[in-house]
């Protein structure tokens, strides 16, 4: 994978909570907001065990 798709992925999945927080709290996100969400336990746990559950099953 390039950077450059890599990179485009992360715009996407920002924009994607972006979106999501938008629709469901009726207000945008703040970078900072995001930033802080994304670094939680439970956020980078939640993370970690999708990507092993990705890396166990590639064509899920």
């Amino acid at each position: 994978m390039t950077q450059e798709v890599s990179e485009k992925q992360i715009e996407t999945a920002i924009d994607t909570i972006r979106k999501y927080v938008a629709e469901i709290t009726g207000q945008d996100s703040t970078d900072a907001e995001i930033a802080r969400a994304l670094t939680r336990y439970f956020v980078l746990k939640e993370i970690c065990e999708h990507i092993e559950m990705q890396r166990q099953n590639p064509e899920w």
